[in-house]
């Protein structure tokens, strides 16, 4: 080969080389447009922003995080199907949004089945990992997954006896097989709307009775239309982050690490802020005049029991891993002092 040719060769390989790390870049930089119906300003919002600030700075702007807050993209169901199409990449959305998908996120929302916090604490600590691979299995990356405090219901009677339900116009969120199930059960036809709808629902009379945590009741308002609240924890809502694993996979490697460390960090910091938020916003219900009831008897966890029974035979849930968190939660309490 002679001289000439031999420089040749090696231009040509420089010049290969180039543009295959100027298409890398483009591959490995990513700006995730991801949807909620979370307002401005909340603080799953702002821990949220926080971390999209950490990552654009740690990432040297290769990862950039654009949200749409506040419903601008629709609901949880309409942020999915953007998903879906590309229009977006990720959402912040209630667990069961994705319960027809992945019938896993229902695993702590099941309900009576937590007492306290300090169990829940415990049992994710197995159970996490299990719904993010069950997740990556169906095609989405979980960033987040924070605990949005224990749901009442909360009408405008006491709701003591589960006989008390009867007549009340119940809401239950768009999708939501258990709720619907259950109440069903409880011998009523539940109301399926967007969360959106709800407050006017409360306002018009076409609704009543709700299930909701504390600190979202005062959010959203709606303690200002009922007057009760029947004091046992009826559900665990679960919160999370989730992007579209196509989209997730064009981030370099380094970057997925510093992403997922972000966001779960900011979620990690959500469960405290929440669960402080909710202590704080069942005294602040007390103080604006909402009552609170003590149901009596076993009738609702018997309601509850067969709801699950009927939901497991259409796959509601994952029965197999929903045994295994049963059995968990039996030994962490005989365990407890």
């Amino acid at each position: 080969m002679t001289l000439e040719a031999y420089i040749m060769n090696i231009v040509k390989t420089l010049i290969v080389t180039c543009l295959i790390a100027l298409s890398s870049n483009q591959i490995m930089a990513a700006t995730l447009k991801i949807a909620t119906v979370l307002p401005n300003g909340s603080s799953w919002m702002n821990e949220m922003k926080a971390a999209a600030k950490e990552i654009k700075q740690k990432t040297n702007g290769r990862v950039k995080i654009k949200y749409y807050p506040g419903g601008v993209m629709g609901s949880d169901k309409t942020v999915l199907r953007k998903m879906r199409s590309g229009q977006l990449h990720g959402g912040a959305i209630s667990a069961g949004a994705l319960a027809h998908i992945y019938n896993g996120v229902q695993l702590y929302s099941l309900p009576f089945t937590f007492n306290n916090l300090d169990e829940v604490h415990h049992i994710r600590k197995t159970f996490d990992p299990i719904i993010s691979q069950g997740l990556t299995e169906h095609g989405f990356q979980l960033l987040g997954l924070s605990e949005g405090g224990f749901a009442y219901l909360m009408s405008n009677k006491a709701l003591t006896e589960a006989a008390d339900i009867q007549g009340q116009k119940v809401w239950v969120p768009e999708g939501d097989l258990i709720g619907n199930e259950m109440f069903k059960v409880a011998g009523i036809n539940p109301i399926s709307s967007p969360i959106s709808n709800v407050y006017t629902g409360l306002q018009t009379g076409l609704l009543d009775t709700v299930t909701i945590n504390p600190s979202g009741a005062i959010a959203l308002q709606w303690h200002t239309k009922v007057s009760h609240l029947a004091d046992e924890p009826l559900l665990l809502i679960m919160g999370m982050l989730v992007v579209d694993q196509k989209a997730f996979n064009k981030i370099k490697t380094d970057d997925q690490v510093i992403v997922k460390e972000a966001a779960a960090a900011a979620f990690k910091r959500l469960d405290t802020l929440n669960a402080e938020g909710d202590i704080g916003a069942r005294a602040a219900l007390q103080k604006n005049g909402i009552t609170f009831d003590k149901p009596s008897g076993t009738k609702w966890r018997e309601i509850a029991d067969t709801a699950l029974k009927n939901l497991k035979v259409i796959n509601a849930y994952p029965a197999e891993d929903y045994q295994n968190l049963q059995q968990a939660l039996k030994e962490y309490r005989l365990a407890k002092p």
